[in-house]
């Protein structure tokens, strides 16, 4: 038999023979008649560098595009070369490839109930992006080379975790806008750090402990430690959870065999990998000042683990209720493969619009978005390769030529990151999906014997040549075409940022132009008219976002305030309303109908919307309370007034400009020591607020009687 990816020496066809057609036909992938030394070894490079992208495409304070520019630029560099090396056979399938194609298969299905398709099949594209690296590792990574593929990665992790571990301690002040800088965001983000700790740590370990003394064990045994010095520093509790789950897997397979110790493991190893690990996370604590300043103290955050009432857990509570009631509503066939975003929006509450830099991209649990989005097809297609993985790993732990290092690290980390996925979304963050798919790569190629006889016929290249066409045409619409528009976005933010609007439009142009089908473009787009004053503009490109995204309450919002600046205030209404008929609870449309109402001289029904604005934010905006102050003042009730002011500036002390209205009223009330103080403070904040103080009749009376006032407007 010959070895899975693996080819002999392709011997040179002379010109003449080509020419009078005495040749033969091209040899198939995988046949011994094909060249495999120097293009086996471009294949190991390729997967090297892949391996080593993964922990580059973490970064969130990063473009979001290039977490994406890595995986559509080296799997299909990789599945060439896999080609063009040879594989013996491409059957049988590895046992876990059935599954896996099950669960394609029902994301391909649950498309037909998708809010918008181009969402759903860009996610299906990068889901046959891992699975095609999880075939590759399958059919390459045989026993005997498994060694090669566990260098690549773990030398690879031991640098970023080296430089992330140098970026956090030594707080460099590298700006974001600088190559530099972004080099250091990549490596250095310590948060996101855990979607690779899931990995290295029990892998590092397992190897570590089967080791033989030595430089390669002093090299598993660094990698380890600087691992466990970014665990604490992750920050994510959940990794602290879910990687103590991986080392007890990781425990139990190297001490154990058939229920009997395993004398192979002396004690002096487990010794010294047990100090290894909590001098490791001892070392993190200790840095944890120094990394993180300003944060909760490592004993607080560590103690607010499993507190319900702990911010980042009350949040995905409340996700969680959203999306059982999604899966409630959508029981039997879902929402659609990448459409969780889209079809959540009815589902959010309150808690949703209090924190505004949270997002409910997903619901922070990989198996309820499975449910949500696939139905119960994709959930019995996931329950299918769940018990195939651990039944392959039982098979290779009764085996007793499995190399038990190896399998230990390898179901470590699977156990790990599907204990993670109940808090996080492991396969939509691209560095620990591509190590989820390495992982079940490694674990099929263990109990692979692949032989070239009585294994299924070998693969002509030509034969795939129309099928590879048809693959890079949907590459191209559904992958890289959307992440060039990604580019433009991101592009188009910075020029946002630094005011130069026109040019931030003509990006947002080409950003369509790649991808037509974003709405978050067309309502950015929207947004930088309104900012303009072109309001018609404004409510074509919001009408035009609707059409890809029908649930978008933001957009009947801004076009119902650019109806209300164009005096169209009857259309404004409707689109607060229908802004509203999606989601009770947004405040924006809750409060521009109080202040319209207002106008009209609807008292009760604007305090109503106010009121509601109010409950919703809770103190966490000030706009509901300033506008329910203005209400109480025009209609005299001054005491309720003052009694929104204050709250709002409580809410926002260094707001000038509400500091401003509580001095103000305090005049009206009699109050002149307080509207003193309350003046100062606005003065203090912003200088500006001098001269309106000035000329403003409200203060005429204390500049006339108080010459602390005159002092502090400087008109003595």
């Amino acid at each position: 038999g010959v070895r899975s990816c693996q080819g002999a020496r392709n011997l040179r066809i002379p010109t003449a023979q080509k020419v009078t057609g005495k040749v033969e036909p091209s040899p198939p992938v995988g046949s011994p008649d094909r060249a495999g030394g120097f293009r086996f070894r471009a294949f190991d490079i390729a997967l090297g560098v892949l391996i080593a992208a993964v922990p580059l495409s973490l970064a969130p304070l990063a473009p979001h595009s290039f977490k994406w520019a890595i995986l559509g630029s080296l799997v299909p560099l990789l599945a060439i070369l896999w080609l063009w090396g040879g594989t013996a056979s491409l059957r049988p399938l590895p046992r876990l490839a059935a599954p896996l194609l099950a669960l394609l298969l029902a994301s391909v299905v649950s498309l037909l109930q998708a809010v918008n398709l181009h969402y759903g099949l860009q996610r299906i594209a990068f889901l046959l992006v891992l699975f095609m690296v999880y075939l590759i590792v399958a059919y390459c990574a045989e026993p005997d080379r498994q060694d090669t593929f566990l260098r690549y990665l773990l030398l690879t992790l031991l640098v970023v975790s080296g430089l992330s571990l140098t970026g956090c301690a030594l707080q460099l002040p590298f700006p974001l806008v600088t190559p530099v800088g972004m080099l250091m965001r990549m490596l250095g983000n310590t948060n996101y750090a855990a979607a690779y700790l899931l990995t290295i740590i029990p892998l590092s370990v397992a190897l570590y402990v089967r080791t033989p003394w030595g430089f390669e064990k002093a090299i598993y045994g660094a990698i380890m430690f600087l691992s466990m010095v970014l665990l604490p520093l992750s920050m994510v509790r959940g990794a602290w959870v879910s990687i103590p789950i991986g080392l007890g897997v990781v425990a139990v397979v190297l001490c154990y065999e058939k229920g009997s110790p395993v004398r192979g493991v002396p004690r002096l190893r487990q010794a010294s990998t047990l100090v290894l690990i909590c001098s490791g996370v001892l070392l993190g604590v200790l840095l944890w000042p120094v990394c993180l300043p300003g944060e909760l103290s490592f004993g607080e955050r560590l103690a607010s683990t499993f507190d319900p009432g702990a911010a980042g857990l009350h949040w995905r509570l409340i996700t969680w209720q959203g999306t059982l009631r999604m899966i409630r509503d959508h029981f039997w066939t879902g929402v659609g493969i990448g459409n969780f975003a889209l079809a959540f929006v009815p589902y959010r509450t309150p808690i949703h619009y209090r924190n505004p830099t949270r997002q409910a991209w997903h619901p922070h649990n990989e198996y309820l978005n499975m449910w949500a989005e696939l139905g119960p097809l994709g959930v019995l297609a996931f329950a299918w390769l769940l018990i195939t993985v651990i039944r392959l790993g039982w098979t290779l732990l009764g085996r007793s030529g499995a190399r038990r290092g190896v399998l230990a690290g390898i179901l470590g980390g699977l156990a790990a990151s599907a204990a993670y996925a109940n808090l996080f979304y492991v396969v939509h963050v691209p560095a620990s999906a591509m190590n989820v798919a390495i992982l079940l790569g490694l674990l099929d190629g263990m109990g692979r014997e692949v032989k070239r006889e009585g294994k299924g016929p070998l693969v002509r290249l030509r034969v795939l040549v129309p099928a590879l066409l048809v693959m890079g045409a949907f590459w191209f619409q559904y992958f890289l075409a959307p992440l060039a528009g990604e580019i433009h976005y991101f592009l188009a933010q910075r020029d946002f940022r630094h005011e130069r609007t026109e040019a931030g439009l003509g990006q947002l142009d080409q950003s369509l132009a790649w991808n037509p089908q974003s709405h978050a473009v067309r309502y950015r787009r929207a947004i930088a008219l309104f900012s303009q004053g072109r309001y018609p503009e404004t409510i074509d490109e919001a009408h035009k976002a609707l059409q890809i995204h029908p649930n978008l309450e933001v957009a009947y919002w801004v076009m119902g305030s650019a109806y209300r600046k164009l005096g169209k205030n009857q259309m404004a209404k409707e689109m607060f309303l229908q802004a509203l008929d999606i989601n009770p609870y947004y405040v924006h449309p809750l409060n521009n109908l109080g202040v319209m109402a207002a106008q009209a001289g609807r008292i009760a029904e604007a305090e109503t919307f106010l009121m509601r604005a109010k409950e919703i934010v809770d103190r966490s905006d000030i706009g509901p309370y300033t506008n329910l102050g203005n209400l109480y003042e025009t209609t005299g009730r001054m005491p309720e007034a003052l009694r929104m002011y204050e709250a709002a500036v409580a809410i926002k002390p260094r707001s000038a400009g509400t500091w401003y209205k509580v001095a103000r009223l305090r005049t009206k009330i009699g109050d002149p020591k307080g509207a003193y103080t309350a003046l100062a403070r606005v003065i203090a904040l912003d200088e500006a607020w001098r001269a309106r103080a000035v000329k403003d009749s409200a203060f005429a009376a204390m500049r006339e009687s108080d010459s602390r006032v005159r002092i502090l407007l400087r008109l003595e």
